[in-house]
């Protein structure tokens, strides 16, 4: 009877975590065509604006069974260039950005799937971009808990697999994920492609250990327009080095720490925002957000 609940558990667990990595449509077997025109289901696309032109800048390749995602910047008549965008989750066709992501509460090592991608210009850089996010309830924003970008150059003129590894910022559960597909960078050709099919998330990490920073860091002043300093004298050993981000997780500036109890840091040639501070301990990542105004 033991045995039983023991690989009940396993299987529900297994189920749980089967479920949790799901990507709605991930294979783009399931279409749809409410409009005239085929969209992937899940997917949000640029369809519904340049369709007045028929025109459209994502499409279904490959055959039954088969399908896979084409997405082709199209010159639209009257009003330029249009990139080739997917967005898992809501995509606004007007300002072309993504608002919300599907849900999702696991912490994968690697998006992985298969392309093919041609820019049409050596200036025209396709990207593509995965945020896992959690509801931050006292700021009313979301934290940015994991992400990744990667950026498509040159040209790839048969299907290759990838397998792209996540980078995480803090140790949260994220209850969101979005990712972003596109052909174009932010002057799009004509002409440039990106094709996927079989987006996929696989591992698993238990996260960073984010240790619990109440109190164990001051930064002063916050918000700030020019300068801020930390406080470390409640930390047992000095970090080396601190790391500015943005909500991205792109790193803005670093650091090298003097060994001094307080320092302080110049956030002058940031844009007036809100920032990621992280600082390594020798027990975990300390994650703060700090203000520029």
């Amino acid at each position: 009877m033991l045995k039983k609940i023991i690989l009940s558990a396993a299987l529900m667990f297994i189920t749980l975590i089967s479920n949790a990595q799901t990507i709605p449509n991930g294979t783009f077997e399931n279409w749809s065509n409410p409009n005239g025109y085929l969209d992937p289901n899940n997917w949000g696309t640029l369809n519904s604006i340049t369709s007045s032109a028929s025109i459209y800048t994502a499409t279904r390749g490959g055959t039954s069974s088969d399908y896979y995602l084409k997405l082709i910047s199209q010159n639209i008549p009257g009003v330029g260039v249009s990139p080739g965008v997917a967005v898992c989750g809501t995509l606004n066709p007007t300002s072309i950005a993504s608002s919300n992501g599907i849900p999702f509460a696991f912490r994968p090592t690697n998006f992985t799937g298969k392309w093919q991608y041609m820019g049409n210009s050596s200036s025209d850089v396709g990207t593509i971009k995965v945020y896992l996010t959690k509801w931050n309830t006292a700021m009313s924003m979301r934290d940015t808990v994991g992400y990744l970008v990667k950026n498509l150059t040159g040209m790839v003129m048969s299907w290759a697999n990838f397998n792209l590894p996540i980078t995480y910022l803090n140790g949260n559960t994220p209850d969101s994920c979005l990712i972003i597909l596109n052909s174009s960078g932010s002057t799009p050709q004509a002409g440039s492609y990106l094709y996927v099919d079989n987006l996929a998330f696989t591992g698993i990490t238990s996260g960073i250990n984010e240790i619990n920073k109440i109190g164990l860091i001051k930064i002063l002043p916050n918000p700030s327009n020019d300068f801020i300093q930390i406080d470390f004298s409640e930390l047992t050993k000095l970090p080396s080095k601190v790391f500015i981000s943005d909500l991205t997780g792109k790193t803005l500036s670093t650091f090298n720490c003097t060994g001094n109890i307080t320092q302080t840091f110049s956030i002058v040639d940031l844009a007036n925002g809100t920032y990621l501070i992280s600082i390594q301990t020798e027990s975990g990542l300390i994650t703060e957000k700090i203000i520029k105004q």
